[in-house]
């Protein structure tokens, strides 16, 4: 049998009824997940574990992609961050170590033998008004069903997910859509090579999770059109996307949710254009 673990977390948010305000400070809503062996996840905790300490971060803390967007702003602005802020701790170090810091993070990838990478992704300005609840369970079903097509090429393979908690309203929502689908099904007859339930991993307990952030916000800036989550985003990332024989990742490892020919095309131009 073949184990695989699967990392997922989400980026930005979602409201089913959105103001102008809200469109301009979330544009979009994005789920991402990599998949890589089990007997691979000690090589990729190690190599984290390392990569801090070679950077002089502490090992106990987490360093999140959103924390990096707010430190350079204050550091842009010559101020100092304030003292009851989640990243006071970076405090003293320079915005673009950090950014280093997570490049060399994603460079980790490039030592495992094997990584998928599966993006959903929620344009706000052009989604109906459709429930949360219903769009959180779209984006699930979405990774469910490319998991498990990804491995259904042998019988004995098998997936945990892990997510990050978010709060026990959001969590238990997950979990019983993951339930649902799980032993209720969609178009895939059974869910025959992953776990029956969702594991919930704290984030600053989980390198795997923390990984998965940095996926996740890469997109976000590479879709934003920022210069720098463009370059990471083309070096780091791009080559691990899930894709088809004919090498296209669309509907295969970035999906659009709701689907949207229009929105596919929009990502499309901006993938093959970095």
């Amino acid at each position: 049998m073949s184990i695989f673990f699967a990392f997922s977390d989400e980026t930005g948010q979602y409201q089913q009824r959105r103001s102008r305000r809200f469109l301009k400070t979330h544009p979009y809503y994005i789920r991402a997940t990599y998949l890589i062996k089990g007997s691979e996840w000690k090589i990729l905790s190690n190599e984290f574990l390392s990569l801090k300490n070679s950077f002089n971060l502490p090992i106990d803390k987490e360093i999140k992609w959103s924390y990096l967007w707010s430190i350079r702003n204050y550091q842009n602005r010559n101020e100092p961050i304030p003292s009851n802020s989640d990243f006071y701790f970076l405090r003293d170090i320079e915005y673009h170590l950090l950014i280093d810091f997570v490049e060399n993070s994603l460079a980790i990838l490039n030592k495992l033998s094997f990584v998928k990478i599966i993006y959903t992704v929620t344009f706000n300005n052009n989604c109906p008004s459709i429930d949360k609840t219903h769009l959180y369970k779209m984006h699930l079903q979405e990774h469910m069903q490319r998991i498990e097509m990804e491995l259904q090429n042998s019988e004995k393979n098998l997936c945990i997910l892990f997510f990050d908690p978010i709060s026990r309203e959001k969590n238990e929502l997950l979990r019983n859509a993951y339930n649902l689908l799980y032993f209720e099904g969609d178009f895939i007859e059974q869910y025959s090579h992953i776990k029956d339930s969702i594991n919930f991993e704290n984030s600053h307990h989980s390198v795997g999770i923390q990984i998965a952030d940095y996926i996740a916000g890469v997109f976000s800036g590479f879709l934003k059109n920022y210069s720098k989550s463009k370059e990471i985003f083309k070096e780091r990332i791009k080559p691990y996307i899930r894709k088809n024989f004919a090498n296209d990742p669309f509907g295969f490892g970035i999906r659009e949710v709701p689907s949207n020919p229009a929105i596919r095309d929009e990502v499309r131009n901006k993938y093959y254009l970095v």
